[in-house]
């Protein structure tokens, strides 16, 4: 599908006036943001009365680079990949995100289209909240809309820091560099290593790290060989996370 079809309808659900505001994880949200993490129970109560669940299957687009942006989300639950397409079609995977998070708020303030494309990579619930109302939130708010600023500050270095290791650093350093940070983001510990809770095929490691799927298998196959790595039931589990550092560092 390109850049200027429609993504597909989503499930939502609509409450009705006066209803109190859907449940969420406010320790998840608080860690994650830090929009919600400047803002007091009563703000995001606040905000989130004005909002609406949407229910998103796995592998689905939620919303197209170039489409009208109306609307910011916050993932309650689940995970979505940032991307964008090239002319013929090669995926470059922008950054990956969880519960917690927020995503489309640049359209929203802005007006202009979608900078890019946010797939769900499994079952996803999400709160959408519309840009009138946002906005209207914000200018009671000010010190929300510089909690605001901040985050969007944050995620232009993690790009920076995204092109800079792509230009600088070898195959096996990106990629080891990318297991890591799966791991202290989506990992789960256990007695022998680190087992990464999100599960991405090679194509879409390769799309993160710039490479092509074959490369990117070749690399996992050495590491699984030499005991760096284990996988199980489709599931990466890094068993020696010294050696990955190392690698890491090697540039």
């Amino acid at each position: 599908m390109n850049a200027s079809q429609s993504a597909p309808n989503l499930a939502s659900k609509d409450r009705d006036a006066g209803s109190p505001a859907p449940t969420w994880d406010l320790a998840a949200l608080r860690e994650r943001s830090l929009v919600f993490a400047a803002m007091s129970e009563a703000e995001i109560d606040e905000l989130m009365r004005s909002a609406r669940i949407v229910e998103v299957p796995a592998r689905r687009a939620v919303f197209h680079t170039g489409e009208c942006g109306d609307s910011l989300y916050v993932i309650l639950s689940g995970k979505v990949k940032v991307s964008l397409l090239s002319a013929d079609g090669k995926e470059a995977i922008l950054s990956l995100m969880g519960a917690g998070e927020v995503f489309g708020e640049m359209s929203l303030l802005d007006g202009l289209p979608r900078s890019a494309t946010v797939t769900s990579l499994e079952d996803c619930r999400l709160m959408q909240i519309g840009r009138q109302d946002f906005v209207q939130f914000l200018k009671r708010h000010a010190d929300v809309a510089l909690k605001l600023l901040a985050a969007l500050s944050q995620r232009l270095r993690t790009t920076n820091k995204l092109v800079e290791n792509l230009s600088f650093h070898h195959l096996p350093s990106r990629l080891a560099r990318l297991l890591l940070d799966l791991g202290q983001r989506h990992g789960k510990a256990e007695p022998n290593g680190v087992e990464i809770g999100l599960r991405l095929s090679q194509e879409e490691l390769g799309n993160l790290v710039g490479a092509s799927r074959e490369s990117v298998n070749k690399q996992l196959r050495a590491w699984v060989d030499s005991g760096v790595l284990e996988y199980r039931q489709g599931a990466i589990v890094i068993r020696k996370v010294d050696v990955l550092f190392r690698q890491a560092l090697a540039g």
